[in-house]
């Protein structure tokens, strides 16, 4: 198949929105592929707002995307929690048009050791006395009525994560799509413990790390990434 025809979606990860990925989605439109984003409800100043924050609603927003856009034949790649909704997809939504998945940064442990440690970062009053410039940025990106609940609703959704929408290997090990999940060598919130594990649950998956790379798109290495989606694409 040739570069020009194939699609690629992008799927932005919690907190954030389409505009994350133009960097690397810019990287492929100059090799020839076509690239589309979206951005998921209660996300961004354009979306409606969300009903419930959860995994499974954030697949049927992929879903009506997909439906809406005709879709076929899809490659996705999921950054963070957008990599958890496109295998979410693949494994609960039956005849899914996605032929491979491709994860950056995707945390699959959500343990309460985990939520213990990345909620508290999610606590607006926290945030507004140690990073009033990342409330900016989300003021900014997502709209002034917005950031607020933005993060009160993330936080909610990390933790019922495991409990409610939690991929287990009974979910994955029927997966047919190519799967490849990567990680930067210097991610700080996903290990490489929890994506080497979800990808032997998953047949024929792929893991590898991205060296010099953290868990934000924006300090990750960008050319190493498309070279490694080259690689199976």
């Amino acid at each position: 198949m040739s570069a020009e025809k194939i699609t690629v979606l992008f799927l932005h990860g919690a907190l954030g929105t389409s505009e994350d990925l133009h960097p690397l989605m810019d990287q492929f439109e100059k090799k020839g592929y076509r690239t589309l984003a979206m951005n998921f409800s209660g996300h961004s100043k354009s979306t409606r707002a969300a009903l419930e924050f959860r995994i499974e609603n954030f697949a049927q927003d992929l879903e009506t995307y997909i439906q809406k856009h005709s879709l076929k034949d899809l490659i996705v790649f999921g950054y963070s929690m957008g990599g958890y909704v496109a295998l979410y997809h693949l494994a609960h939504f039956e005849d899914s048009p996605i032929r491979q998945v491709i994860t950056y940064g995707t945390k699959f442990d959500w343990s309460e050791e985990t939520l213990k440690r990345e909620i508290p970062r999610l606590d607006p009053d926290f945030l507004q006395s140690k990073a009033p410039a990342f409330l900016q940025e989300l003021a900014s990106k997502h709209g002034p009525d917005r950031w607020k609940t933005l993060l009160l609703s993330t936080a909610h959704m990390m933790q019922n994560l495991e409990r409610l929408d939690g991929l287990t290997k009974a979910d994955v090990e029927d997966i047919k799509a190519q799967v490849l999940l990567l990680r930067g060598e210097e991610d700080k919130m996903v290990s490489a413990e929890e994506t080497e594990l979800m990808a032997s649950w998953i047949p024929g998956a792929i893991y590898r790390e991205i060296p010099g790379s953290r868990h934000e798109i924006e300090k990750a290495d960008l050319s190493a990434i498309s070279v490694a989606i080259d690689e199976i694409i």
